[in-house]
């Protein structure tokens, strides 16, 4: 094994640590953000579900994407 193929497992396996890390941990900072934040007692709306005419539309979309 040579130097340099070394060198590029050791960026490798960093270049990943960094990318799950970022992914896995939450942001610290998340709580401090500049935007005001609206406090509401109101429930908010269940999402609803999808029809099948729209799930159908989706697949036709997604077919055509490919």
């Amino acid at each position: 094994m040579t130097a340099t193929n070394v060198l590029d497992w050791i960026v490798a396996l960093f270049v990943c640590w960094a990318s799950l890390t970022a992914i896995i941990e939450p942001r610290r900072d998340a709580s401090q953000c500049d935007g005001p934040t609206v406090a509401s007692s109101a429930q908010q709306a269940p999402l609803a579900a999808p029809t099948p005419a729209e799930f159908e539309e989706m697949i036709r979309d997604m077919k055509l994407h490919d």
